[in-house]
C-alpha cells in the first residue's frame, strides 16, 4: 500500500518537475539570452558601445559553453541536477541583474561573461532531470517538451524584450534586473524540490517498513 502511494505520488510529481524544467528554460535561459540583441541599441546609446563591442558582449556569454561543457557535466554528476540547477539559477540571478549596472564595455563584458559561465550548466542538468524523473519510454516527450520551453524562450525573448518589457519596466536595466529575480526565484524552486522519484515518501517511512 506504501509503495502504491509512493509510485502515484511520484507519478504526478515528475510532471512538475518537468514543467519546471520547461519554465527554466523559457525564462532563466531563453528569454534573458535573446532579449540582448533586441535590446542592444538601446544599451549602445546608454553605455556607448561600437559594433565591435556589441559583436563581443553576444559572443563573449555564448563562448562560456566551451569552458562549461567540459566541466558542467561531471559537477551535476557529483553534486546532482537539482542542487546544480538550484545553485546556477541563483548565480544566474546575481550576475545577470548585475548586467543592468554596468555603465562601460569593460563591466558589461564582466557581466556577461559570468552570467553566461553559470547559464551553460543548465541545459545538461535539465536534460540530466529528465533522465532521472522519466523512463525512457517517456523521455523523448520528456526532453521535447523542455526543448519546447527553449524555444518559446528564444521567441518572445526577441519578440518582446524592447517592444514590450522595456517600456513597461523603464529601460534595459530594469528588465535585467526582473530577469535576476526570476531566476533567483526558480533556484529557491530547484532547492526546494524532491532528488527523485519517492524521496518524500522514502524520508517518512520509519526504518523498519
Amino acid at each position: 500500500m506504501t509503495a502504491h502511494r509512493t509510485h502515484v505520488h511520484s507519478d504526478g510529481y515528475k510532471w512538475l518537475v518537468l514543467t519546471l524544467a520547461a519554465l527554466t528554460f523559457t525564462l532563466v535561459v531563453a528569454i534573458p539570452q535573446m532579449s540582448l540583441p533586441v535590446l542592444f541599441d538601446e544599451i549602445s546609446t546608454d553605455i556607448g558601445l561600437n559594433l565591435v563591442q556589441v559583436g563581443w558582449i553576444w559572443g563573449i556569454g555564448s563562448a562560456m559553453g566551451i569552458v562549461v561543457g567540459l566541466i558542467g557535466g561531471p559537477v551535476g554528476d557529483r553534486f546532482g541536477p537539482r542542487r546544480t540547477l538550484a545553485v546556477a539559477c541563483l548565480l544566474i540571478g546575481i550576475a545577470g541583474a548585475a548586467r543592468g549596472l554596468s555603465n562601460s564595455f569593460a563591466m558589461l563584458a564582466f557581466t556577461v561573461l559570468n552570467t553566461g559561465f553559470a547559464q551553460w550548466s543548465i541545459p545538461m542538468s535539465v536534460h540530466k532531470t529528465c533522465g532521472v524523473w522519466f523512463p525512457k519510454k517517456q523521455l523523448g516527450v520528456a526532453n521535447g517538451v523542455v526543448s519546447v520551453g527553449m524555444a518559446l524562450g528564444f521567441m518572445s525573448g526577441s519578440l518582446l524584450a524592447a517592444a514590450v518589457f522595456s517600456p513597461l519596466f523603464g529601460g534595459w536595466r530594469h528588465v535585467l534586473y526582473v530577469y535576476g529575480a526570476v531566476a533567483i526565484l526558480f533556484g529557491a524552486f530547484w532547492w526546494f524540490s524532491q532528488e527523485k522519484a519517492g524521496e518524500e515518501s522514502q524520508q517518512g517511512m520509519p526504518s523498519g517498513t
